[in-house]
């Protein structure tokens, strides 16, 4: 029986990209992502289960940044050590010491490749540095 794959939420805006990140990542089997449109939904999500990580569009600006920092003091069912990915949109300012101080592994600029996506997945470390199953 192969071992269930890592749950993440994915929040991300954009219907099509959204979803299909959710599909090839499940095709591929690298990750189940749950998918929140909208940073009110990822935080539904989180509270309600604990999930393996995080991939925050941070298009909302300071909503998702305060979701981010309550993540991060535990406020969720999802344990505050997770792996979080953000995705920025290129040409937007990102406060790039406050995500490394909220504990972003990687910051990866919009418009995004899935396979980069995927790729930095499967690269980013677990809780506590450990390297991610691939």
């Amino acid at each position: 029986m192969n071992a269930p794959l890592p749950r993440f939420v994915l929040m991300e805006s954009q219907f099509v990209l959204r979803r299909t990140m959710a599909m090839v990542a499940r095709d591929l089997g690298v990750v189940d992502f749950h998918e929140a449109s909208n940073v009110a939904r990822a935080r539904t999500l989180l509270a309600g289960d604990a999930f393996d990580g995080l991939v925050l569009d941070v298009q909302e600006g300071v909503p998702a940044m305060e979701l981010l920092a309550d993540l991060r003091k535990g406020r969720f069912a999802t344990p505050a050590d997770v792996r979080v990915l953000v995705l920025a949109a290129d040409g937007r300012p990102v406060e790039a010491d406050r995500l490394q101080a909220l504990g972003v592994h990687c910051v990866l600029g919009k418009p995004v490749r899935i396979s980069d996506l995927l790729a930095a997945l499967v690269q980013t470390p677990g809780p506590g540095g450990a390297p991610s199953a691939d």
